[in-house]
This record gives structure tokens, C-alpha cells and sequence, in this order.
């Protein structure tokens, strides 16, 4: 797996994550995508993330991921990219140096890039997390609460970090067009993340239907 990390054995697809009002691509979600190899026992993004946590590299995952996005950036013109952090990165002192060492030598990266703050490891060291959040925020680039709604840990960041967006699970919008409730908890959600200052962007939406609702409801982007 290290050499795997190491060599970049992995790519990322890029998901647009839109503006309702005028359909129009706010940023682009990278998203892990691992190159089959055989003899290794992950296939899907899911694993490969899950044992880089068990064995202790989720650090170096995740920089291979962030320089990756940064190259990126770098090539596609006036596109901003949304790479993910697992909460053990955003804790690490060193981690935080380095990418805010590498941000303010090239400051137009910072314009660039977005961080999504996942739920994959919890954050235990919430004074450590949230100096990384400040420390980037005051970078200019945003950072955003991932599937939000999806685990309890999700409510606790929003109370501990100041955060610019925040991304609705998308179980929610799967089931919100029939159900009553899932619409209620996206309202609840909305006026929740207005409240500390953030926007509302949703996963999964994936027809007029849900676009009409979601907008309905107060979220402004979607993916």
C-alpha cells in the first residue's frame, strides 16, 4: 500500500458540483479512484481508503490526493477542486505545516482548491483540527463539512469548526421527493448551517425533480 500511495496508483475522477440557480460548476469534487492491481486485497475507493486508516497512512494518502488536486488545478483554468481530508490529516500538526507551507509559497493555489472535512476517522483532537481549519480559512480556501447528516460526529464539527460549506448526505436527497421527513430533516439541516454562516450544497442530485426541491429547500449547489 505504501508503494501503491508512493507511485500513484490511483487516479482521480472530478464530480461538478453545480449552482442551482444557473446550473453552472461552483468547483469540481475530486473523488479516489485506485487502479486495479492484482495481488492487493482493495478494489473499490472505500477499502483502499479504510485500510490506508488501519495500517497508518492516512497522512501520506492524503497528501498523494492533494498534490494530485494541486496538479490539476494547475491545468484546468479558472476550475476550483475539492479534495477530501480524513479527520486524522486535519489533527496532525505536521500535516497542517506542510500544506500551508506549500500554499503560501504559491498563494493562487489557495483560490484554487477547496477542503471537504470527512467522516471516515474521527477527530479526537478538536483544538488541533480546528487550528487547521483557521490556518486554511485564513489562506482563503474554503473548507466544507462532508456528508453531512450521515454520522453524529458531523454535528459536533459543525459546533467546532467555522466552516464556509456544508455538504447534505446524499441518502437525503435519494429519498426526499417521497418522503416528508427526509424533506424536513434537509429544511432542518439548511437553517442549521445558515445559522454558523454556511451554504448548503447536497449529494446525488440527479434529476429535475430533485434539483427543483433542493433548491426549494435552501440548498444553493449540488453534485
Amino acid at each position: 500500500l505504501r508503494r501503491t500511495i508512493a507511485e500513484r496508483r490511483f487516479r482521480l475522477a472530478f464530480q461538478p458540483i453545480v449552482q442551482l440557480a444557473d446550473r453552472q460548476a461552483h468547483h469540481y469534487e475530486a473523488l479516489l479512484r485506485p487502479i486495479p492491481t492484482p495481488g492487493t486485497p482493495y478494489g473499490e475507493a472505500s477499502e483502499f481508503i479504510a485500510l490506508a486508516e488501519t495500517v497508518g497512512l492516512t497522512e501520506s494518502l492524503d497528501w498523494a490526493v492533494v498534490e494530485t488536486a494541486c496538479e490539476a488545478a494547475r491545468a484546468a483554468s479558472g476550475a476550483r477542486i475539492a479534495c477530501n481530508l480524513s479527520g486524522l490529516s486535519l489533527q496532525s500538526p505536521a500535516f497542517r505545516e506542510r500544506l500551508c507551507t506549500m500554499l503560501a509559497a504559491v498563494p493562487s493555489l489557495a483560490r484554487r482548491l477547496l477542503v471537504e472535512i470527512t467522516e471516515t476517522a474521527e477527530i479526537e483532537d478538536e483544538a488541533e483540527a480546528r487550528r487547521t481549519v483557521e490556518a486554511l480559512r485564513g489562506l482563503g480556501l474554503p473548507v466544507c463539512i462532508d456528508d453531512f447528516g450521515a454520522g453524529a460526529a458531523a454535528f459536533r464539527y459543525l459546533r467546532a469548526f467555522r466552516v464556509d460549506f456544508v455538504k447534505v448526505d446524499g441518502i437525503y436527497v435519494t429519498n426526499a421527493v417521497e418522503s416528508e421527513r427526509d424533506r424536513g430533516f434537509i429544511a432542518a439541516m439548511v437553517d442549521l448551517a445558515r445559522t454558523v454562516g454556511a451554504q448548503v450544497v447536497a449529494e446525488r442530485i440527479e434529476t429535475e425533480a430533485q434539483a427543483a426541491l433542493m433548491r426549494d429547500l435552501g440548498v444553493g449547489g449540488g453534485g
